[in-house]
């Protein structure tokens, strides 16, 4: 019996047009390659061009902008493998269109992550200074954190100081006996006799592992013989002022040794062990900056598992930003956890003009708002109004002064400076507005590592050394800010903004490329001319011979 089935076919297998001729209409209007296109083909590629002969010569190269497109657009959709993303460069129509037809291959990926750390890096700078400039965020609060991310290492690579040096011995021994055999063996003068054998290729390459480690954990103790030497020149020098010793333990001299227990990662002697909620692991610490609004404004790599060394390095960054940008509105406060807080942290806060909310413990550690605790904020507006010169009534100094006496002086003991500088923090925090600010933070900078590790899984490095792992981690923060730029609907302002104030090309780049088209014609004029002349020469050379004319030359 016949059935008729309601069955949707598709068209002929020999029809000439399955896609539209234009690439552009392969994908709905609202995707999100789009948006990298249109912010990529405004972005400065300065860094990248510059690496590049001026004069054309060499073999041409990939444009650094689909280059660039190519690893953001892999990045934001999950895809690390530089193999699976030059399959999909053939078969996807996304990265096709962003790869503007062109097919490199899985090593040229590659090698542009692992080349253009530096590039990367300065391009991530100058989208952060348009986001800034272009008013499509709030920056008068910012927030702090970092992350862990593994490494491309083995937590079990780490291996002590002695077993590498012991390591090197035996290595140095085995190879002078491979040596001593093949000669003994060999006597005859041939060109493979002064080529390496398989094993002495081994042995060498496994020197050059051994020695990068050990010169690294040299380096490592250079720096750490450095701050004691700094530490025991302090403590000297307040023994001077106070013409008497010290108390507590006397400081131990530098070691500027290794010492034998001390460990380092052979795959990656970048890298550190750090601790996570997970367990250990063998990695790198991720820092950002971000604003209320989520975007990523300053980001750094480091191999220290300590947040509290990183706050005045973020801030160096985040006051180079601002001043290179035009924006009117600056940070007024920053918000970091626990982690960030010490003494000398929140000392360097009159310097970088910025309002520092970091609790000495944990959120849920954090105690309800106290009556006293306003007396404490008040100590901190009293002394700047003091040292602005304005004046007081005496009854606000006599209101600081009761509080003075009630909080620190009242005690069995003096209290320290560190002691009164951790009360004055707790009492800002623990106030409403400073409580208000800081329930921020999560809502701001816990979101960004979420997407950038869930949604990018980008959980892992797949490159070696801290340079180039810090141009892959800025990839990633590159990528997250075009994706909010695009989910806030803030492209067409970003646009604009660039549009009305850089132009639609880069200048600097079409210099380039003018400059490449001048020398290029010049070169060949001048070969034109050597060439017209040597026909010229020879002609008159060819006539000479047969007496038709005398050839003479000045």
């Amino acid at each position: 019996m016949f059935k008729r089935y309601n069955m949707i076919t598709g068209c002929g297998k020999e029809q000439t047009f399955l896609l539209s001729p234009n690439a552009m209409e392969w994908l709905p209007e609202n995707d999100i390659v789009y948006a990298i296109l249109k912010i990529l083909d405004l972005l400065d590629m300065t860094p990248f061009i510059s690496k590049y002969r001026a004069d054309g010569s060499g073999s041409a190269f990939f444009d650094p902008r689909c280059m660039l497109g190519i690893i953001i657009y892999s990045m934001i959709r999950g895809e690390k493998s530089s193999r699976k993303i030059e399959i999909c460069c053939n078969y996807d129509i996304g990265y096709r269109v962003i790869a503007q037809n062109l097919t490199p291959d899985h090593t040229t990926i590659y090698r542009f992550k692992k080349n253009n750390s530096q590039a990367i890096k300065e391009i991530f700078k100058d989208l952060a200074r348009i986001i800034v400039d272009s008013d499509i965020t709030k920056l008068g609060v910012i927030a702090l954190d970092g992350t862990k991310i593994e490494a491309n290492a083995s937590l079990s690579a780490n291996k002590k100081s002695k077993y590498i040096e012991s390591e090197l011995t035996r290595l140095f021994e085995e190879s002078q006996e491979i040596d001593t055999f093949e000669n003994k063996r060999d006597s005859t003068i041939d060109i493979e006799k002064y080529r390496l054998t398989e094993p002495l290729i081994k042995i060498e390459k496994r020197k050059e592992v051994l020695t990068a480690a050990q010169e690294k954990l040299k380096e490592r103790q250079q720096i750490e013989a450095e701050k004691q030497e700094k530490r025991i020149c302090e403590r000297k020098k307040i023994e001077e002022e106070r013409g008497k010793k010290k108390p507590g333990r006397k400081l131990s001299e530098p070691q500027k040794v290794p010492l034998p227990d001390t460990k380092v990662n052979l795959t990656d002697p970048d890298s550190q062990i750090m601790s996570t909620n997970h367990g250990l692991i063998q990695g790198l610490n991720g820092q950002i900056v971000v604003t209320e609004d989520q975007y990523i404004l300053v980001a750094a790599l480091t191999d220290e598992q300590n947040d509290k060394k990183q706050l005045i390095p973020m801030l160096k960054e985040i006051n180079e930003l601002f001043s290179s940008t035009k924006s009117l509105e600056k940070p007024h406060t920053l918000v970091a956890d626990a982690g960030y807080y010490s003494y000398e942290n929140i000392s360097a806060e009159p310097h970088y003009g910025i309002h520092f909310l970091i609790p000495n413990s944990k959120e849920r550690k954090i105690l309800d708002y106290a009556l006293n605790d306003g007396c404490i904020s008040r100590i901190e507006q009293v002394c700047g109004m003091i040292v602005d010169d304005v004046n007081l009534t005496i009854a606000e100094l006599a209101s600081v002064g009761t509080c003075v006496w009630q909080e620190f002086l009242n005690q069995d003991k003096i209290a320290t400076k560190q002691e009164i500088q951790k009360r004055i923090m707790d009492a800002r925090v623990r106030s409403p507005s400073g409580r208000e600010q800081y329930r921020k933070r999560k809502t701001m900078v816990e979101p960004v590592f979420g997407n950038i590790k869930h949604n990018f899984g980008f959980r892992r490095f797949s490159l070696k050394g801290k340079e180039k792992c810090e141009g892959e981690f800025l990839l990633a923060a590159i990528s997250h800010n075009i994706v909010k730029i695009f989910v806030n609907s803030k492209l067409e302002k970003v646009v604009s903004y660039i549009r009305g104030n850089r132009g639609t090309s880069n200048k600097m780049e079409n210099n380039f490329v003018i400059e490449l088209f001048v020398d290029r014609a010049i070169q060949l004029n001048s070969i034109k001319n050597r060439l017209w002349d040597r026909a010229i020469k020879s002609y008159f050379h060819f006539l000479s011979r047969f007496g038709k004319v005398k050839w003479t030359t000045v």
